[in-house]
Formats: structure tokens, sequence, C-alpha cells
């Protein structure tokens, strides 16, 4: 039988927001497919999330991940530490022989994505990368920098489907013509910039998700599969990227939706929920209504959510009702606030029509979890705008087992590509101290302010019983937000104070020792004992880092070092981390003769499908198909060199 060599392999990077299939990428697949292009999906991250244990086991735990994904030390320390099993995933995707990689990047996962960028480049230099992602939009200054490297050949902004799929298969970027949508280096070196592609007009008209690469069983969540309803959003809010990564709202029919959950159920009948990944799932409340009918007439026994929505009129009892009997279990609504005045300021005027507090109420007592989602120190805050979201809390508190209160954990921020970002001052906004230390042009609306009005609302929040989805009660990682907010006002003696904390208490990062030793050297303190230890722990990451770095750094030396490394060390490493997993007083005995005992069990289908120690076997036998292909190859090129040296 002929295979079809892959053109492009898609890879999941590990990030902590990233723990379910991903969509976008099952999405591209089926497109690619469709245009005639052999497409391979890998995901890193479900391997590193099933393989978590001791210092890294809650690092995917939003609480703790939210800030450390986004810590350059933190993500080389764990590739450090995992570099066996990332080493092995890198080859087996080398080993398909794709002429092009494509890293998805996300807030979580955009510093790991350019590190397996650097090392594919380095074991295959003639192999295409290429980024795509909200953090690579168009709108960011991240894109420009991946080109300063020398490991990105192509980024894809935005909706990527078509985009991608040209870029693939046209030779116009050998010829320098531009491809819309689509920044790459041409063969002479110059960057070739193809401006905006237009929007898909119909997303009906896109195939399925194609979820056919991905391992369902070792997700965060058994048996749930991600899908949409839209992507851009109906609102305009002042704060936000969505509609310059979307620039305009468009949904798919209820129809298209039903048809989708019905198809992959044959695909997959085991699944029992389905989880709405956009920016807005109750943006055409028609389409909606319609899915729901759907769902009921053909008694679709499912679950499902609308993970973002907007608090409107339309959602009444009746249509909660009817929600609740299609399978909606959960309503997650980004009201921000419950100030209408300051929503209009803000540009979310698609809810400014609804009663909010009924709207709450009628969701609750339709027997769903209803979220709410709520933010900090907007522009043009005032005392009584935050007042009135401690008195929402008051209003709702009977009902506070059924709702969830989501604080946002950066209050309010202005990421690059939103409008205050582009003109802080038309918004009375002073972005100098940063896109999160910013204060207002009056003073009044601080880091500080917003901190303390955070920490007030969580207080009181959790004094009456409200969960959240973050599951924390108090600011994350509040010391080192401190130490980085008096860092930006010149107060660095105040600044170390909250730098030592974090130190102590928070969680230790190689950025967190540098800025600590450079306040010590700009306020010019004597070296005490606290110097001398945090000095010494930046000497040890260092070195720790360095063991990422100084990691195979081309093809023949990766082949080598994964062709002499010991089967029975390896079998011994994933031991220490199968008991890690469990009660550390359970022994498993995990050797060759018990790996051939789980690869009897696998071929007669006795794991438990959430059964994690099943990854740790398919590492193992990664590793011994991975010496295979290695040893292949070298007999291979032998037999070639002695061909040719018989004709000569």
């Amino acid at each position: 039988m002929i295979i079809k060599p892959i053109d492009i392999a898609l890879i999941q990077p590990p990030g902590w927001a990233n723990q379910n299939p991903p969509l976008g990428l099952a999405l591209l697949k089926s497109y690619l497919t469709q245009q005639g292009v052999n497409v391979r999906i890998y995901d890193l991250n479900m391997v590193l999330y099933n393989l978590r244990h001791g210092e890294f086991k809650d690092c995917w735990d939003t609480s703790r991940g939210y800030f450390l994904w986004e810590r350059e030390s933190f993500v080389n320390k764990l590739f450090s530490y995992y570099s066996h099993e990332i080493l092995n995933f890198i080859y087996s995707v080398l080993s398909t022989n794709a002429s092009v990689i494509g890293l998805s990047s996300h807030c979580s996962s955009y510093i790991s994505a350019r590190l397996m960028a650097q090392k594919f480049k380095q074991y295959s230099p003639e192999t295409n990368i290429v980024f795509g992602g909200p953090q690579v939009a168009s709108y960011t200054s991240n894109w420009r920098k991946l080109f300063l490297s020398n490991y990105v050949d192509a980024v894809v902004f935005g909706e990527g489907e078509a985009s991608l799929s040209e870029y693939l298969t046209t030779d116009d970027r050998l010829h320098e013509n531009p491809i819309a949508g689509v920044a790459y280096k041409a063969a002479k070196g110059n960057l070739i910039l193809g401006g905006e592609r237009e929007l898909i007009p119909r997303l009906d008209d896109l195939p399925f998700a194609d979820f056919s690469d991905f391992d369902l069983r070792f997700y965060a969540g058994v048996n749930v599969l991600p899908t949409y309803f839209s992507r851009g959003c109906i609102n305009n809010c002042i704060y936000c990227t969505e509609n310059k990564f979307f620039p305009k709202f468009r949904n798919r029919s209820g129809k298209r939706v039903y048809d989708e959950i019905t198809h992959q159920l044959e695909l997959y009948p085991k699944t029992e929920y389905f989880r709405l990944h956009d920016s807005i799932s109750n943006g055409n409340i028609k389409e909606l209504e319609k899915l729901c009918d759907l769902l009921i007439d053909n008694k679709c026994n499912i679950r499902f959510n609308l993970e973002n929505a907007i608090v409107r009129k339309e959602m009444d009892s009746r249509l909660h009702k009817k929600l609740k009997k299609a399978g909606c279990t959960l309503i997650g609504y980004g009201l921000e606030t419950p100030s209408k005045n300051l929503l209009k300021q803000i540009g979310k005027g698609a809810c400014l029509d609804a009663d909010f507090d009924k709207v709450i109420y009628e969701g609750v007592r339709s027997k769903m979890v209803i979220g709410v989602n709520m933010m900090f120190g907007l522009p043009g805050e005032t005392d009584n705008d935050f007042q009135q979201q401690l008195d929402f809390l008051r209003r709702h508190k009977r009902h506070a087992g059924k709702i969830m209160i989501n604080p946002a954990l950066n209050y309010c921020y202005f990421p690059e590509g939103c409008a205050v970002n582009k003109d802080p001052l038309k918004y009375g906004v002073d972005l100098s101290g940063s896109e999160i230390y910013w204060a207002s042009v009056d003073g009044k609306n601080t880091f500080l302010e917003r901190l303390n009005r955070f920490e007030k609302f969580c207080s009181l929040a959790n004094e009456m019983g409200y969960q959240n989805l973050f599951d924390i009660t108090e600011s994350v990682n509040k010391e080192e937000m401190l130490g980085n907010y008096y860092i930006s006002q010149g107060e660095l003696e105040t600044a170390l104070i909250h730098l030592r904390k974090s130190f102590n208490k928070e969680g230790r990062t190689l950025e967190l020792a540098n800025s600590i030793l450079e306040q010590y050297e700009a306020i010019g303190l004597l070296k005490d004992d606290f110097f001398v230890q945090v000095s010494e722990f930046m000497a040890k990451s260092c070195k720790v880092e360095l063991s990422w770095f100084s990691a195979p750094n081309s093809r023949v030396e990766l082949e080598e070092f994964l062709l002499t490394s010991s089967v029975v060390e390896g079998i011994n490493r994933l031991n220490v981390i199968l008991e890690t997993m469990y009660d550390s007083s359970v022994k498993f005995e995990f050797s060759i003769s018990g790996l051939k005992r789980y690869i009897f069990k696998i071929i007669q289908n006795l794991f438990l499908r959430n059964d994690r120690k099943y990854i740790l076997i398919l590492q193992a036998l990664k590793d011994i198909d991975n010496k295979i292909s290695i040893v292949n190859g070298i007999q291979r090129n032998a037999s070639a060199k002695s061909s040719t040296s018989k004709t000569v």
C-alpha cells in the first residue's frame, strides 16, 4: 500500500488553556483535506497534560498556570524536565517528512510554540515552519518579532482556512507573489506581505471539524467535543480584540450545528457533551432556537453549553426552558458590570435593553448553571458603578449555589489590537505603565484601585457562597504583580518588598529572581542572605534551562541521542512518573516484561478509557518505534551508498 506523504503537520503546543481537543486545528484539517492536502495533527499538550506530576502537576490549573505559561523560564524548565518525551515527539513528527509544520499559538502556548519551532528548524532546515492563532494576529507585534528569528517561514493571520490552503497549494510563494492573509519569507529571504483576506461569507459552507487524529479519551473532559456557533461578536467592546481577529460577525445556522452534532455522534457515539467554543453563542437567537427545536424533536440525548453568551432581553423564561429541555446545562454570561451607563461607554451595547436580574434569575429557575463574568476598573468606572457590582451579589445571594461568579484575573487590561490600546487618550487612559498597570488620565483609576475592587468583590462573593470558574478567592500572583506595578511607578524599595514576598510564597521563576537582583542593584542595597539565596536559585535555574537549549542541535545529534538512550532507563523514568501520579504507597511493576503484558492488554482492549497508564505505554512504544525508524534509515543510507559504489 502506498501511503501519501504528509503535506503539513499541525501541532498543538503545551499551554494551560488547551486541555480539550483543539477545535481550530480540527477545522483546518477538514478544510485542507477537502482541498487535497494531506494533514496530520499532533497534540503535545495532551501528552504532557497526562504526564503532569510533581512541581508541574498543577500548572494546567487556571489559578496556578494562568501566569506561569507566559514566563520563559517556566516553559524552559518544563521542556528540560520532559525533554526526552518532547524530543521523541519532535522526531515522530519529522519522521513523517511533512514539508510544512504549523504551530498554533495562544497566550499560554506562544512560548512553547517558539521553542518547538526552533528545534524543528534545527533538525530539518528545509521544512517550512508556519505560525497561526491569536497570539500572532496581524494587530500584534509578535508576528514581526518571529520573522527576526531564523526558524519561522510564514505567519497566517486571522481566519486561516483559505489563507493556509493557498499557501500550501500554490507556487506563488516561490515567485514572491503576495498571498492574502499570509506573511512569508520568499526564496531570497525578503518578507512578502499578502494583506487582508476576505472572510468566508457563509460558515455553513465549511466542513465539519475532523477529530480523527485525537485520542479523545485523554483530554480533560472525557466524552466531550468542542463545536461552535459563530465567529466574531455583535458588540464592540473597547478592551477586546475579537472584532479585529474576526472583523465581521457571522454565525452558522441551527440546522448546520445540529447536523455537525449528529455527524460527530455517529463517529464518536460515546460523546456526551458539546462545548461551544466561540466568542458569542447567542448572537443569533433565531438560529439558537432552531438548534434547540431540532435537538428536542429528534430526541438527541446530549448536553451542551453556551460558554460565552450575552445578557439580552430575548433570553427569557421561555427560551431558558427550551435550552434546558434541549440539553443545555450551563450558560456563561459576559456581563462585566451591571452598570448600563458604563456598558454603553465601553461598547457593549447588545445587552442594554435587557433586565439583567430577570435574565439571570430565569436562567437559574430553569435549573441550569449560570456563570457571570465581571471586570473591574473599566474606563469611566465610578464608585457607584462598583457598588452596583456588590449590590448584584447581594440581590442574588439566595441563588449563590447555582451561580458562578467569575472575576477577571487581570481586572481590566488593554492588549494590542483593542480600541483603547490603539488610541488610549480618546478613552482617558494613560498606557505608559503598560497594558496591565495603566491608569486613567485623571489618576482615579489605578492598578491599586482595580486590585482593591477585585479583592473586595471576591471577598463578598466568597462570604455569600458563590463559586467561580477559577476556584480562587483572592488575586492570583498578587505580590509579583504589585512588585511589577511599583517598578513601573519608580518606587523600587516598595517593589522589592513585594517581590520578596512573591519569591517566598507564590512560586519562583527566573524572571522574578532576576527582577529582585535588579532592584538590589538599582537601590544600592548590600548583598544579604536573601540576595545570596536568590542568586543561588538563579544559577541553578539557568543550569536547568541550558539542559534544554543544549539538547541535540542537529538531526544527526537527535538521532544519535534517541538511538543511544536506554529503553530500560526510559521505562524507569516513566515508572517514577507513574508512581508520583498515584498514591506513593502503591508500587507499579513497569518493566520490559510488564510492557509486553500491557501491550497484550491493549490489544485485548482491556484498558480503562481514562487510564493514564496508557499514555505512559505509548511513550515507551514511541521511543522504541523511533529507534527502529532511525536504524532503518541508517540501513537504507548504507545500502544506497553501497549501490552507488558498485555502479561507479
